[in-house]
């Protein structure tokens, strides 16, 4: 083998095992979580794999609806692990991996009056409803985005469009069953009317922007 493809090969090689080591740390804020922080792993000029948690939003409101006195909680954190494909080797990317969620809706009721369930008036007072709407544990997600690109040392831009695949599962417990005031068949029926209100919301947006550092 000849000097000259030696000389080629090392540093070809070389080149290699820079981008191979190259990282970034990155944050920004997002839709449907308050932040995000994640680090990047960048294994050569076209892909990286990148680990990312998008938090902050814990909200809770107490109404009166309905013969009811309600607490709401709405909670979303995730925790993310992602591959990202340069197609032309820039600053675009497509982004696939899997997300481990924590979002849910809550909502606690205590009855003071009357109330509808199942077409159904029944009086609620002193009885409990509490309702409980949830995202799965482990989805798929799919996205586009720009930022990220190894060959830019120091602070950079990025941007991600996403999607979570998912389907909402909604559980009920109410002492209206043992009371009599209601059969468990009623609540089913209940229950069914708010998965289908949220049937709609399978398919959940993700977007993230920020600055990252890229060492």
């Amino acid at each position: 083998m000849n000097k000259k493809l030696l000389i080629c090969c090392a540093l070809t090689l070389g080149a290699l095992n820079t981008t191979a080591t190259a990282q970034s740390l990155y944050g920004g804020v997002g839709v449907l979580g308050l932040y995000n922080v994640g680090y990047a792993h960048h294994i050569n000029k076209s892909f990286s794999v990148r680990g990312q948690y998008g938090g902050g939003l814990d909200y809770t409101r107490d109404e009166t609806v309905e013969g009811v006195n309600a607490r709401a909680n709405l909670k979303y954190s995730t925790t993310g692990l992602f591959a990202d494909w340069r197609p032309f080797d820039g600053g675009f990317r497509v982004a696939g991996g899997v997300s481990f969620n924590d979002v849910k809706a809550q909502v606690n009721a205590l009855g003071t009056g009357t109330s509808t369930i199942n077409g159904k008036t029944v009086n609620m007072t002193g009885e409990t409803y509490n309702v409980t709407v949830e995202y799965p544990k482990t989805t798929p997600y799919l996205g586009i985005g720009y930022g990220h690109q190894p060959a830019a040392k120091g602070l950079g831009f990025y941007v991600d469009f996403g999607l979570l695949f998912g389907k909402f599962k909604v559980r009920s417990e109410t002492s209206l069953v043992n009371s009599g005031k209601v059969t468990q068949a009623d609540v089913d029926a209940q229950d069914a009317k708010i998965r289908d209100s949220v049937d709609s919301l399978s398919v959940l947006p993700v977007v993230h922007l920020g600055m990252s550092y890229r060492f």
